[in-house]
C-alpha cells in the first residue's frame, strides 16, 4: 500500500528529456531498400549479405523483407528461413508454430490409419513404439529383446562355453572351480559360499532374495530355501489351470515374489515403498501386483512387475494362508506376461521414472485387455477353487472348493453379477473388495468346472481363448463381453453349483 501511495504523488511527465534518444521501431526501413535489392538482382549470395547488415539493429523489418526476397529464388534456403523463424518438418517449411502443428495433427490423423505411429524422425507400426522407447531391438526369431536380458544371455553363453553348470535352486551358475563347494550343498552369497543356514539370513533381505527357477516361474523370495522350493512348487501348479483359463501363456517365464512375513509385505508396499503398486490395494489381500515395480539400475530402467504375497512360515495361524496367496501371485504375474501394458511402461521409462504415478496407473491399466474381474478371478480360481494340489491320492480333490464356497456364503452370498463385472475396489470397504476377489473366482470355477452340458458358454469361452491369442484389444473385449452376459443369464445356476 505504501508503494501504492507513493507512485502516486510522482509527477506526470509533460516531455521527454533531450538526453533520452526517442525510441525507433524496429519496423523502421532504410528508404533505399528496394534499390538495394534490386541492385543484387538474383544473387542470393548479395542478398543474404545485404540482410545481414540490418539483422540485430533498428531495422530488422529491412532484414526480414530481403530474407523474403531470398525465399522467393530459392524457397528452401535455409539461411533465409531460419532468419525468419520458419520451422522445417517433413522436407517443408512452415511459417509458424500453428501452420506446423496442423500439418502435424493432419499427418498423425492419417497414419494413424495406417497403424503407424512417428518415433523420432520415423514413422514405425504402433506397436513397435513402446520397446523402440525402451531400447529394446527386434530379433526376427525372437521378436522383442529387453537390453538386461540380451545382456544376461550373452553372459550365459560365455558361462556355458567355460564349463558352468545352472543350478536352478538358486538360478545360478556354478564354475568348474565351485563343483565341490555345490556337491558340498553350500550356496555362494555375494563373494563367499556360506551353509544353509547362513544362506536363509543372506536372503531374507528384499533386495537379496533366495531366486529359484521353477518349470514355469521364477520364484523370487525371502522366506527359508525349503520354503522358497514349496512356492516354487505351487506356483508351477496353477499353469495348466490358467492355461485353461486363458487358452494361451506367457513367451517366457514369469516371475513373482513371496516374502517372509506380514512386516516385510507392509514393508515391500508400504509408504516408501520397495515393491510398488499403484493402486493402494495391497491391503485387501495377502497378495497384489506390483505393477510400479522397477529397476532403476538398469539401462535403461527395467520393468519387473510381478504377483507379490508373503508366507510367514513361523507363525500358525498365517502359514496356512501362504500357498493360497502365493498361488494367487503367480495368476497376477501369469497373466501380466499374456496382457502387458508395454505403452504405459515405455512412457514412464522416457520420463526417467519422475511422472504423475496416478497419471502411470491409470494409463497401465487403462490399456489392459483382459477384463478385470476376469483377471482377478483366475487369479481367485487357482488359490481356492481349482483341485487341492497337496490332496493325497484317493482322497477329495476339491477340498479348496469346498472352503471357498463356504467363504462367500459365511460373506453374505454373491453380489449382483453386474456388480462383479464392474469390478470396483474401495480400500474403505475392505470386506466386499475381498469378496469380489473370490466372487469373480467362483464365476471363472463356474465357467470351467460348473457347466455341465451347456453348449453355448464353453463356445463363447473358446471365442475369448481365440481373440487372446490374437491379442486384439477389440475382439477381446467383444468376446470377453459376450461372455459375462452369458454368465450373468445363468446366475441361478452358478449359486446352485456354489450352494448359495
Amino acid at each position: 500500500m505504501i508503494v501504492a501511495l507513493t507512485l502516486c504523488l510522482l509527477p506526470w511527465p509533460t516531455a521527454l528529456s533531450a538526453s533520452v534518444p526517442a525510441p525507433v521501431s524496429i519496423a523502421a526501413q532504410d528508404p533505399a531498400l528496394d534499390a538495394k535489392i534490386a541492385a543484387a538482382g538474383k544473387d542470393v549470395a548479395k542478398l543474404l549479405e545485404l540482410a545481414a547488415s540490418f539483422v540485430g539493429g533498428p531495422m530488422q523489418a529491412s532484414a526480414d523483407k530481403v530474407y523474403k526476397r531470398v525465399i522467393e529464388l530459392e524457397p528452401d534456403n535455409e539461411v533465409a528461413r531460419k532468419a525468419l523463424r520458419h520451422q522445417s518438418y517433413d522436407g517443408k517449411w512452415f511459417e509458424s508454430f500453428a501452420e506446423l502443428a496442423k500439418y502435424k495433427r493432419e499427418e498423425a490423423a492419417r497414419m494413424k490409419a495406417k497403424g503407424l505411429a512417428r518415433f523420432k524422425e520415423e514413422w514405425v507400426p504402433e506397436g513397435d513404439v513402446p520397446f523402440l522407447t525402451m531400447g529394446w531391438t527386434k530379433d526376427a526369431q525372437k521378436g522383442w529383446i529387453d537390453p538386461s536380458e540380451a545382456a544376461l544371455a550373452k553372459q550365459v553363453d560365455e558361462w556355458k562355453a567355460a564349463g558352468y553348470q545352472f543350478r536352478a535352486d538358486d538360478n545360478s551358475w556354478i564354475a568348474p572351480e565351485d563343483f565341490e563347494k555345490w556337491t558340498a550343498l553350500q550356496w555362494k552369497c555375494g563373494q563367499e559360499w556360506v551353509d544353509l543356514a547362513k544362506a536363509n539370513e543372506y536372503h531374507s533381505k528384499i533386495e537379496t532374495s533366495w531366486e529359484l527357477m521353477g518349470e514355469h516361474y521364477e520364484v523370487w523370495a525371502t522366506c527359508d530355501w525349503e520354503g522358497a522350493n514349496l512356492a516354487r512348487w505351487h506356483a508351477d501348479k496353477t499353469h495348466a489351470e490358467l492355461v485353461r483359463i486363458f487358452g494361451t501363456e506367457p513367451a517366457k517365464k514369469q516371475h513373482l515374489v513371496v516374502l517372509n512375513s506380514l512386516t516385510q509385505y507392509n514393508q515391500a508396499a508400504g509408504n516408501q515403498p520397495i515393491l510398488i503398486e499403484t493402486e493402494g490395494i495391497s491391503s485387501l489381500h495377502g497378495s497384489y501386483f506390483a505393477d510400479g515395480f522397477f529397476d532403476n539400475n538398469a539401462k535403461p530402467p527395467q520393468y519387473l512387475g510381478c504377483g507379490v504375497s508373503y508366507w510367514d512360515r513361523k507363525d500358525p495361524k498365517l502359514a496356512v494362508w501362504g500357498p493360497y496367496w502365493l498361488r494367487f501371485a503367480a495368476a497376477q504375474s501369469f497373466v501380466e506376461g499374456i496382457d502387458p501394458s508395454w505403452a504405459a511402461v515405455a512412457q514412464w521409462i522416457a520420463d526417467g521414472g519422475r511422472g504423475d504415478l496416478a497419471t502411470y496407473s491409470g494409463a497401465f491399466w487403462t490399456e489392459k485387455k483382459i477384463p478385470r474381474w476376469l483377471r482377478y478371478g483366475a487369479a481367485s480360481y487357482v488359490e481356492r477353487f481349482m483341485k487341492n494340489p497337496e490332496a493325497a491320492e484317493g482322497a477329495d480333490p476339491w477340498t479348496l472348493r469346498t472352503f471357498a464356497f463356504g467363504e462367500i456364503k459365511k460373506a453374505g452370498g454373491l453380489h449382483k453379477l453386474d456388480d462383479v463385472f464392474a469390478f470396483k475396489l474401495d480400500i474403505k470397504d475392505i470386506p466386499n473388495s475381498s469378496r469380489l476377489y473370490h466372487e469373480a473366482g467362483l464365476l471363472v470355477a463356474y465357467m470351467l468346472d460348473g457347466a455341465g452340458a451347456d453348449k453355448e458358454l464353453p463356445e463363447l469361452h473358446k471365442a475369448l481363448q481365440a481373440a487372446l491369442k490374437t491379442g486384439v484389444k477389440a475382439d477381446i473385449t467383444t468376446t470377453a463381453t459376450a461372455l459375462q452376459k452369458a454368465l450373468a443369464k445363468r446366475e441361478r445356476e452358478i449359486k446352485k453349483f456354489a450352494g448359495l
